[in-house]
């Protein structure tokens, strides 16, 4: 299924999720709003699950350890992303999961396989991200889950960051 919410493409497919959109600014600086805490604590979350905690060390190799902290107090969600491979300013492959606040992978949720590609358009970039999923079934959890509205919001917020770090 494909479908346009907002400015951006969502497809399923049988074990993946993509989404594509363009952003207002330079390919170098969307990349690096993905690889540094100072930038990805203004934008990563929907708004009401915003980054508390935000640990990274951006290398193939290396890990992103963050928390999302919902709107009720105690509500957490914890991510641990292990990087594979990285080409600044065009590609960044990781493997994504839930985990615990002590980056224990919690291995009764889904875990992603994450390819996200940044590609210049004329002064714009188009960012498409790719995960994949071990079956159809964890695909239609992630979707009930509220996954593609969590998405757009954080795309939402990431075009607002951009727009404010041009701005100054």
């Amino acid at each position: 299924m494909k479908e346009t919410i907002k400015h951006q493409t969502v497809e399923t497919k049988e074990r993946e999720i993509i989404f594509t959109r363009v952003f207002n600014a330079p390919r170098k600086l969307v990349f690096e709003t993905y690889s540094t805490c100072e930038h990805l604590i203004n934008w990563w979350g929907p708004r009401s699950w915003p980054l508390s905690y935000c640990q990274i060390d951006f290398k193939p190799g290396g890990t992103w350890h963050y928390c999302m902290s919902g709107p009720n107090d105690g509500d957490e969600s914890w991510g641990l992303a292990k990087f594979k491979k990285i080409d600044e300013p065009e590609k960044i492959i990781y493997q994504d999961y839930f985990s615990d606040k002590d980056g224990n992978i919690n291995t009764e949720m889904p875990a992603f396989d994450t390819v996200i590609t940044f590609d210049s358009v004329d002064s714009k970039t188009k960012i498409t991200v790719i995960s994949k999923v071990g079956s159809k079934e964890e695909v239609e959890k992630l979707v009930e889950m509220g996954m593609i509205e969590g998405f757009t919001e954080t795309w939402d917020r990431l075009e607002e960051h951009l727009e404010d770090i041009q701005e100054s």
